[in-house]
């Protein structure tokens, strides 16, 4: 790499830190347009593709990275955040998000073998696992606490986990506020800790929390907004009396309860009766009368009453409730060092 590349690369660099993706584009399409095989130049545009959601596009510059630098950890990351994004994206259940998940996997998995001690390859790898196995994520996550205990981050990861798996609200809660204490305005962790309250129902403290994020990171506005909104409609679905069956007027000369009065109807009948058997000893007819029906009055079944629905249930505590934690918001990607000039 010459002097000129490595120093553009650098400036590049610093233009992603600070948002200005296009004017980093433009430094590394430079570099690239002078030495296409430069990896460090590669593996930063594909991280700026992946800053904007172009997530194809920072796969095939993080391959390319890799074709040239197998071990290249830098590029090993990049490439398993735009792969763990498409599998968000994917349909669930579908072979197609289990394909880039499987890919995110092998690539995070790969980059912390090849330096299991650097605590960057440890938290995304752990993040990953926990789509689908907590329990190695959290054992993955304490092995990076262990090695950097004063990493706000790595306490805000292991929270995370605790509570979208449904471990520990209360081992989510103390992780969460161990990275606020390192960290006071960490915003994932109070976003996460937000969420947290929400779920386990102190809309309060939950609502401040997130007013606290939009603050702090106006970019999450429209998350913010979105969450309440739909607290909002939660609360008020909640307030709403369940429905009440009317009471049905029974028609006159109906008994409110068909066994109420059977005592009279037992005694109108025996004296019919025996009204019957005394005329019937009394004549004697060459025929026997027709049998005559003795009239009855039929009393009418009351309506049932309608099935009444049961009351909206609390949230879990485990996952929130559907339609009210929005989307998952993009995580932020610390900056990434730039392996040392081959000489």
């Amino acid at each position: 790499m010459t002097i000129f590349a490595h120093d553009e690369v650098a400036r590049a660099k610093v233009l992603i830190d600070l948002g200005r993706i296009e004017a980093a584009r433009a430094k590394l399409g430079a570099v690239l347009a002078a030495e296409p095989d430069n990896a460090d130049a590669l593996m930063l545009m594909g991280y700026a593709w992946f800053r904007t959601g172009e997530y194809e596009r920072s796969i095939g510059y993080s391959a390319s990275a890799l074709a040239v630098f197998p071990d290249y950890q830098s590029a090993l990351r990049v490439l398993a955040l735009a792969e763990q994004e498409l599998a968000h994206l994917a349909e669930p259940d579908s072979a197609q998000r289990q394909r880039h998940y499987d890919r995110a996997l092998a690539a995070a998995t790969r980059s912390a073998e090849l330096d299991p001690e650097y605590v960057e390859n440890l938290r995304l790898l752990a993040g990953i696992q926990s789509a689908t196995d907590s329990a190695t994520a959290l054992a993955t996550i304490d092995r990076a606490i262990e090695i950097d205990p004063d990493r706000a981050d790595l306490h805000r990861v292991r929270g995370s986990i605790l509570r979208r798996g449904g471990i520990s609200a209360s081992g989510a809660e103390a992780a969460l506020r161990e990275a606020l204490r390192l960290q006071p305005e960490h915003v994932d962790a109070t976003q996460e800790l937000a969420l947290l309250d929400l779920d386990r129902g102190d809309r309060e403290a939950g609502e401040r929390g997130l007013r606290m994020v939009a603050q702090w990171d106006p970019s999450r506005a429209d998350f913010v907004r979105e969450t309440l909104a739909a607290v909002e409609q939660q609360a008020e679905a909640a307030a709403r009396p369940d429905p009440v069956s009317r009471s049905v007027a029974l028609p006159p000369d109906v008994p409110e309860s068909p066994g109420s009065n059977w005592w009279i109807w037992a005694l109108l009948f025996g004296a019919m009766v025996v009204l019957r058997l005394i005329l019937s000893a009394a004549s004697t007819p060459s025929e026997p009368d027709p049998p005559r029906q003795i009239p009855t009055r039929i009393v009418p079944s009351l309506p049932r009453t309608p099935y009444l629905p049961p009351s909206l249930r609390p949230w879990p505590t485990n996952l929130p409730r559907p339609g009210v934690t929005p989307p998952r918001s993009p995580q932020r990607t610390p900056p990434m060092t730039i392996p040392p000039r081959a000489t």
